[in-house]
Parts: structure tokens; C-alpha cells; sequence
């Protein structure tokens, strides 16, 4: 045997090639196995990432608490690696949370993407007691409580919170949040109750300005009650702040059916009717009584409800008052308004009030009159009277109420002749 390396291995290609295939092999072999084994918990390759502004973000909030949905894009490398090494696009999820009450925080984090350090995804979770909200507030000072990781440490310093967002991607957050703040709630009725007819339905109207933010309350707010079978009157109150300024209340005689309500400001911001919440309730007819109901305190005789009247002429008012409430002192009160079309779930305008009057009450029939001068327009009017047994004075005094609707309408001015009428004329016929 010859002393001599085969042929093939003193050929300077076959070298070349073998350096070659050595140095692809030590550069993409051991790296992409490295990436591939990496400790989730942060031991072993330091990681390097980039979390890029969430392209999808939304808040919704219930009462105190707040909850934060965020999607975005991102990319992580080894620091271990060249520039030409590669690079692992991921995209992200986030999902937060903020009760007011408490002041605590949660945070939930889930990362995925094709190359297989994301398989299975990789997720953080936390909560944190804070200061202040954590997603509007930068510098809310947080205490961490529990949290869980499998994505490595070098990722992010947690909790991720707002650190991705833009400044206008907050503010965009705040005033979300201050929006929902300003909406009202109805408390009463509650949804779907049952009312009894023979008692005034009680409405309570709160708002839920929030402790960690500036937000004016509402200072006066209107009412829209829809009869939603279409048969009775839809009713409109404005009311003014009470107690606190963030709740208002009163009550309503309703009669049977089912009804609607939403509530929303008109002072000092005005909220758009569509951005209120409807909330629908039954109203039921009283149980037969044994014996027939006492005389009403207070009854309207004329203009009785749906009674036609003709324009230019004066309306009379006739109440029958209860003989045994009378006294010495007692007054009454009426109250004319227009009342203004308004079509099921359009934007309400409320009656305009046309006419005022009070007078002493000495018996159980009272009358007067509406000037013609008050119902200018042809339409349907509304009446509200007041007895007043003690008089009107006083801190407090005991009132009853009644009312009715009545419609002012003008005549047709076309004379419409009878069948077989003929007009007067002379007969120039020789008979």
C-alpha cells in the first residue's frame, strides 16, 4: 500500500468544500436547537424582545369595575445571536381589569406565534393591588399580589399594563371610561317588574361618577316613558338633581300595559337619546275590590279625557272635589300644556306649558275656564289639577291630583251640500 492519501483527499476542492459545509453547519445548526430548548422560566438564553403598540384595543365598564382588551404584534431575538440570525414574530393578547372599590388589578398576557418557542403559547398572569388605575395612570404605584409566568423574564418587566400604549391610545381609554361614567342607570323600576296600578310607579334615576376621575354630575335629566302597545300617552319628565346630585327620583300613576323607560342628561352636557338604555317593566290592573272605591279626592268633569274642542273659544274646567275633604283654607291648581307628536323611540321634546291658574276651593264643585288666547295651536293639550286640602303652605302640605287629555281642532272650510240640494235661482221657463 502507497504511503500516499487517496487522490480524492489531496484534491484542494474536496477541502474547500468540507470548510465550507463546517462553517454553515456551526452557524444555523446549534442556534435554531438552542431556540428550540429554551427555559420558558428565563434561565439559560437571554431573550430580547420588542412589544409594538396594540392595533386592537377596547374598554368596557359596569359600575367600578373596568375591563381592558389589547391585540398586538411583537418580535423576539437571542441577544446570543448575530445580526443575520432570526428573528420570531409573535402576536399578543392582553386582557386587564380595574375595580375601583378595591383598587385592584389583574393582568392576563398570551403570546403565539409559528415558531415552536410559542408552542404551547406562552402566558403571564398577575394581580396587584394600585394606587389608581394602571392602564390611564403611568405612574400608578402597583403591589404585586400572586403571578405565574412561562414567558421568559428579559421580555417585559411585569405588570405590562400601559408600557405599550401610545399616549393617545390612553386618553382614548380615559375618555371612554369618563363616558361610561356619565350614563345613567334607572334602579326603579327594576328590569322587567311588575307594578300595581293602583300605586304610583317609583323611578329612581342614579349615576356612578367614578372616585379616581373628575366627572361632573348631571344636574338635570329627562324622563321618556314609552306605553309600548301604543295605546296610551308617552309620558316626558325633566328632573332636577337630588341629594348627593347623582340620584333623582319620582313617581308616575300609570295605567295598565307595558311600559319602557330610559333616562339620560340634558344639563349640563346633554347625552343623546340613543346612547340610553331602555328599561322595560309591566304595569298590572288592582285587584276587584269588595266594595265599590271611595269618592276620589279630586275628579276632572270637564275637559274630559279625549273630548274634541273648537278652536277660538274657551275651554271650560269643571272639578268635582270630595265634600268631606274641604275646609277652611283649601285651594286648587291647574295646569295647561301642549303636548308635542312624538313618534315610538324618536328624540322626545317635551309639553310646552300654556296656562296656570290656582283659586281658593268653598265647595265640592268648582269651575272655570281656559282662555282661548292659551290654545293658539290645534293638537292635543293636557290637564293636570291639584287639591290642595290644607292650602299651600308650609314646608310640607298633602296634596291629590288628577288629570285628562282634550284636543283643539278648527273646521273644515269647505261646505259640503246634501244629495239632491239644489242652489236658489230664478226659472226663466214660460210655463
Amino acid at each position: 500500500m502507497s504511503g500516499h492519501l487517496p487522490f480524492i483527499l489531496r484534491h484542494p476542492l474536496f477541502w474547500t468544500v468540507c470548510i465550507a459545509l463546517t462553517a454553515i453547519y456551526s452557524s444555523f445548526i446549534p442556534v435554531r436547537a438552542w431556540a428550540m430548548s429554551v427555559d420558558k422560566e428565563g434561565k439559560g438564553p437571554a431573550w430580547s424582545a420588542t412589544w409594538n403598540a396594540p392595533a386592537v384595543y377596547e374598554v368596557s365598564v359596569n359600575n367600578g369595575n373596568r375591563r381592558y382588551a389589547f391585540k398586538g404584534t411583537g418580535q423576539a431575538v437571542l441577544s446570543s445571536e448575530t445580526q443575520a440570525g432570526p428573528i420570531r414574530y409573535f402576536d399578543y393578547t392582553i386582557e386587564g381589569s380595574y375595580d375601583v372599590d378595591s383598587k385592584t388589578a389583574k393582568e392576563s398576557i398570551e403570546v403565539t406565534g409559528t415558531d415552536p418557542v410559542f408552542n404551547p403559547p406562552l402566558e403571564f398572569k398577575g394581580t396587584y393591588t394600585c394606587s389608581a388605575d394602571p392602564w390611564l395612570n403611568r405612574n400608578a404605584q402597583c403591589n404585586t399580589v400572586s403571578q405565574s409566568r412561562s414567558i421568559p423574564s428579559s421580555w417585559f418587566v411585569p405588570p405590562m399594563r400601559n408600557k405599550i400604549l401610545t399616549d393617545q391610545q390612553i386618553e382614548f381609554l380615559r375618555n371612554k371610561v369618563i363616558s361610561e361614567a356619565k350614563k345613567l342607570v334607572i334602579i326603579e323600576p327594576r328590569l322587567n317588574a311588575s307594578c300595581k296600578a293602583k300605586n304610583a310607579v317609583p323611578f329612581m334615576i342614579r349615576q356612578y361618577p367614578p372616585p379616581d376621575l373628575t366627572v361632573v354630575p348631571a344636574q338635570k335629566i329627562r324622563l321618556q316613558i314609552e306605553h309600548t302597545e301604543g295605546e296610551e300617552q308617552n309620558i316626558i319628565r325633566d328632573l332636577s338633581a337630588s341629594g348627593s346630585g347623582s340620584y333623582w327620583g319620582t313617581s308616575i300613576d300609570m295605567k295598565p300595559g307595558k311600559w319602557r323607560a330610559r333616562a339620560y342628561s340634558i344639563q349640563p352636557e346633554f347625552q343623546h337619546p340613543d346612547e340610553a338604555v331602555w328599561r322595560t317593566f309591566t304595569v298590572t290592573a288592582s285587584e276587584a275590590l269588595a266594595e265599590p272605591p271611595l269618592q276620589p279626592a279630586i275628579t276632572i268633569v270637564s275637559p274630559g279625557n279625549g273630548k274634541s274642542f273648537l278652536h277660538g273659544n274657551p275651554v271650560q274646567i269643571k272639578l268635582d272635589i270630595a265634600q268631606h275633604l274641604v275646609k277652611p283654607g283649601s285651594s286648587a291648581e291647574v295646569f295647561v300644556s301642549k303636548i308635542h307628536a312624538t313618534a315610538p323611540g324618536s328624540w322626545p321634546k317635551p309639553p310646552t306649558s300654556v296656562y296656570t291658574k290656582s283659586w281658593p276651593v268653598s265647595g265640592i264643585s268648582t269651575t272655570k275656564s281656559i282662555p282661548a288666547s292659551a290654545l293658539t295651536e290645534t293638537g292635543k293639550y293636557r290637564l293636570e289639577a291639584v287639591f290642595y286640602p290644607d292650602g299651600k303652605t308650609g314646608s310640607s302640605y298633602t296634596s291629590h291630583k288628577a288629570a285628562s287629555t282634550f284636543t283643539i281642532n278648527k273646521l273644515q272650510n269647505k261646505l259640503q251640500l246634501k244629495p239632491g240640494f239644489q242652489k236658489p235661482g230664478f226659472n226663466f221657463q214660460n210655463k
